[in-house]
């Protein structure tokens, strides 16, 4: 059912209202938590298949859901490029991309006929969309794995006490006599080597917090990028993707004033919409 002979989805064509239905569903699976990592579980795209058969009486298979899936991530794509492009304003209540004046939209239009239906419109499902194909905050993976910490070698303790030690073992095979009388070094004894088992936890404590102080806390980034005024919600978080994909600049931009945060989102913003 739906499939061609060598086991390949066949083509399904999407309507405005099956599209409607796809980004209701998957919406709510995000906003479920089956969204885990950038795409979906296979659940959810069984889920939109089985409604739209139901609704519509197609063949929809997951497949196609999941191909879909990649279609609007596209248009999501451009919708965020364009919402920041030199020339383009933003409405955030509207959720529209508006271009005032007429060169520049015909200039747009005339380089890409397919972004006219992006602009000076009402963006249908704009909230969905961010959902469904917006970046998910959990996708930064900044912890580290506890066998990535360098940790001191392995020291292998014998925890074995040898109670047979006696004078005649400890003298034997000596030539002379006199050097009974010196001092023999001292065998680890049982607090020695608890001692050393303390110290090597020691060391393991110390590169856990120390990992731990060098990790990006996204939850306080997040925070520090919204609650720079001037900009619309809809950019804030564009701009706080970006930073979660770089470390580096993340916590730079954690430890700025708040003029040098604002700032740095001017500049930033700038530079995408000049295509930097």
């Amino acid at each position: 059912m739906g499939k061609t002979i060598e086991g390949k989805a066949k083509h399904f064509r999407w309507s405005v209202p099956m599209e409607r239905m796809f980004l209701e569903i998957l919406a709510d699976e995000a906003s479920k938590g089956n969204k885990p990592s950038a795409t979906f579980k296979p659940s959810s795209f069984a889920r939109v298949a089985q409604a739209i058969n139901d609704r519509f009486g197609t063949e929809c298979e997951p497949d196609h859901v999941d191909n879909h899936l990649r279609t609007i991530k596209n248009n999501w794509a451009t919708i965020q490029k364009l919402r920041i492009k030199s020339g383009f304003q933003w409405d955030h209540n509207l959720k529209m991309i508006t271009v005032l004046r007429k060169e520049v939209y015909d200039e747009e239009i005339m380089a890409h006929p397919t972004h006219e239906k992006y602009l000076n419109k009402k963006i249908e499902m704009y909230n969905e969309l961010a959902l469904v194909a917006g970046k998910d905050m959990a996708t930064g993976s900044f912890a580290k794995q506890f066998g990535d910490i360098d940790l001191p070698p392995t020291v292998d303790v014998d925890y074995s006490i040898d109670l047979d030690d006696s004078s005649d073992n400890i003298t034997k095979g000596i030539e002379d006599p006199s050097r009974v009388n010196r001092k023999r070094s001292r065998a680890p004894n049982k607090d020695d080597k608890f001692a050393m088992l303390s110290e090597q936890i020691g060391e393991v404590a110390s590169a856990l917090k120390k990992m731990s102080k060098n990790q990006l806390d996204v939850a306080e980034l997040y925070k520090e990028v919204m609650e720079v005024e001037g900009f619309d919600e809809a950019t804030l978080v564009y701009a706080f993707d970006y930073l979660v994909d770089n470390e580096r600049v993340a916590k730079a931009f954690i430890v700025k004033s708040a003029k040098l945060k604002k700032l740095w989102l001017e500049d930033f913003i700038d530079k995408r919409g000049n295509g930097n």
